[in-house]
């Protein structure tokens, strides 16, 4: 029998041999003694995964990002409030429905909401504008990024550059030179695997476009980076890919805000970890006091 799967755990528990391709090449081979998640993640993404340790020191940065009393369109009477540091990966846990993503879309403005107050470095950015939260480097990753994240008939290379237009233009007209430069120079940095940046989006396996959509925020220099079930229908090589972009990104200083339903992301990715349960946020828990235990039961709401 040949079993083909993405799914690690059943390959671990089913497979007598695992043959591993990567590009279209035999990347190697593990015998049933050999087989584990990290030797076959290794094989699949060409290195050694390094597991994350959150850094102690992000506990004493600054404040980047304050949202008060926040109510979304599902949880009008909830009021949410957090912090985002400089640096940090905020990762958000919930069961779906908790009001997570309505959370994020009310931050970025592109949902209603019903009052409360978002701050870049101690500026207030006008809640519910989407060209406001822009102009302040607040950007959004979508969960569906190819009906909210993507124009997935057009080209790679309009995709990147949509929002930036302004700075490749000049008397209303945009300079197609500086245009492909751009996307070619974010494709290359993000390691987007395309013959060209006029290939169409929709064209490009999941990982790929993520990158894409994550490439578009990268070229306007983000302050806050809201990331929305970040890896959802991705293969593991593109998770770690994407892992490694929010690390350096967060190494670099920018604030991250990290959404996900995957109990394995949330703990080994995250610096803290705030928990929602129907529209409030029941705790929020540091990366070395968080296992999948304490973060069900702030899901759940419960406190003990």
């Amino acid at each position: 029998m040949v079993y083909i799967s993405h799914r690690l755990g059943e390959i671990k528990e089913i497979a007598d041999r695992v043959v591993v391709l990567r590009d279209g090449k035999n990347a190697g081979m593990l015998s049933r003694e050999e087989i584990s998640h990290d030797a076959i993640v290794a094989l699949m993404v060409g290195r050694d995964i390094q597991k994350r340790t959150a850094a102690e020191s992000r506990g004493e940065n600054a404040v980047a990002v304050e949202i008060r009393d926040l109510r979304t369109t599902r949880y009008p009477q909830q009021p949410v409030s957090f912090d985002v540091r400089q640096g940090e990966i905020l990762g958000v846990a919930g069961l779906v429905g908790s009001g997570r993503s309505e959370a994020a879309q009310a931050i970025f403005g592109v949902d209603r909401n019903f009052g409360g107050t978002v701050s870049v470095d101690g500026k207030p950015v006008r809640v519910g504008n989407v060209r406001e939260s822009i102009n302040h480097g607040i950007f959004l990753v979508p969960e569906d990024r190819r009906n909210s994240g993507l124009i997935v008939e057009s080209p790679i290379r309009f995709n990147i550059t949509l929002p930036s237009l302004d700075r490749m233009s000049s008397g209303g007209l945009v300079k197609t030179k500086a245009e492909r430069a751009k996307a070619s120079e974010m494709c290359e940095r993000l390691k987007v695997k395309t013959p060209n940046t006029e290939t169409i989006a929709k064209n490009l396996s999941g990982g790929n476009q993520q990158k894409v959509v994550l490439a578009k925020w990268l070229a306007l220099d983000p302050k806050l980076m809201i990331f929305d079930e970040p890896t959802r229908g991705i293969d593991v090589g593109a998770k770690s890919e994407i892992y490694l972009l929010m690390r350096d990104l967060a190494a670099s200083g920018v604030s991250i805000i990290m959404i996900s339903s995957d109990m394995e992301e949330i703990l080994n990715e995250s610096d803290r970890i705030a928990v929602m349960h129907e529209g409030r946020i029941t705790g929020t828990l540091a990366a070395s006091e968080a296992t999948e235990e304490s973060v069900m039961k702030l899901a759940v709401g419960s406190n003990n």
